[in-house]
């Protein structure tokens, strides 16, 4: 009894110590696994071609605007697209001042605080308009989903085309942690290629676009996260997830993601417009939408949502791809 007792302690001790050994192999075995990743995600695929594409039209544009002095509202008109500009009106409305001034010199403070607050607000409205007709309507609508899932579906994607994810499955290595190495893998993309042209288009905008780079920053950041982790779910999910990834991309984030209601809720874009609307309103800027037909969520439970969902999709994500049979489908 007593020679089985040590039989069984030293079985024991055995695996403890194959289980200690293995331990930095698997670290390093990831850590290979992520760099790996890394590399290949260098490899320009059709959709990251097509981002960067769509970053130089975007540049040109927001480019050409800055040359021609578009990022303030002194041209806009009053009444709209027929009336006098509102620089004009400012001039005008300037000079009655001064004339009015020599006739009857009488105090009129109310007037002149009115001109200039009138003043002051045409010559600070370039980041509102900046804001408004790039940042949230063209960048966060279209181009920030669109770039993320330029990398986040090649994650997996690029392992199906090549007909190494079952190589890749064989390997002594949980299925899980394949997955994270690989979401691990492709942020450093996302986030270059999400922060970089946000900033590439805010320095195109000169001192408007700078501003809203300080200030905006944080919010794309948190944003790719949320997206890639959605988007490397789909190619865990779906042999053509870029397909899948622009379906919704346009759909939830361009058309129900901008209208009234409940329904934008369920949209990534949603909750990092709210982030950036607090940010502005540190500065003094208003959100350009109406708080009482948007809805905005405070900036507290917007990060939430994003890292909360975050955690989930990754979760969820690992648990589908640790349940899915893969095969070769050449």
């Amino acid at each position: 009894m007593k020679r089985q007792g040590d039989q069984e302690t030293w079985r024991l001790g055995d695996q403890e110590t194959d289980s200690v050994s293995r331990s930095p192999s698997l670290l390093v075995s990831l850590s290979f696994l992520i760099w790996l990743s890394v590399r290949r995600q260098a490899r320009a695929r059709q959709m990251v071609w097509i981002a960067l594409g769509l970053l130089a039209v975007t540049t040109t544009v927001v480019a050409l605007n800055t040359a021609r002095g578009r990022w303030s509202m002194e041209h806009w008109r009053q009444p709209r697209g027929v009336g006098a500009s509102f620089g004009t009106l400012l001039e005008v409305f300037s000079f009655d001042r001064q004339r009015a001034a020599t006739l009857t010199p009488l105090p009129t403070g109310i007037t002149d605080a009115v001109l200039g607050a009138w003043r002051a607000a045409l010559e600070h409205s370039g980041f509102l308009v900046f804001a408004a007709f790039v940042v949230y309507s063209i960048f966060l609508s279209f181009l920030l989903p669109l770039w993320s899932l330029s990398f986040a579906t090649e994650a997996l994607g690029s392992e199906r085309e090549s007909r190494s994810l079952l190589w890749l499955l064989s390997r002594p290595l949980p299925r899980p942690a394949i997955y994270l190495a690989k979401y691990v893998a492709l942020l450093p993309w996302a986030i270059g290629l999400n922060v970089g042209g946000f900033a590439v288009l805010c320095l195109a905008a000169g001192s408007p676009g700078l501003m809203a780079l300080r200030l905006f920053w944080p919010a794309v950041v948190g944003a790719t996260f949320c997206f890639c982790a959605l988007f490397h779910l789909m190619a865990a999910l779906f042999r053509r997830a870029a397909v899948i990834a622009i379906v919704y991309s346009f759909f939830l984030e361009t058309i129900l993601g901008n209208m009234p209601g409940y329904l934008k809720r369920v949209s990534i874009g949603f909750y990092t417009r709210c982030i950036m609307f607090d940010a502005a309103e540190t500065i003094g800027v208003s959100p350009p939408e109406k708080a009482e037909v948007y809805w905005p969520v405070d900036a507290a439970t917007a990060w939430m949502v994003l890292i909360l969902g975050t955690v989930v999709l990754l979760g969820l994500g690992m648990f589908v791809f640790s349940r899915v049979e893969y095969r070769d489908e050449s």
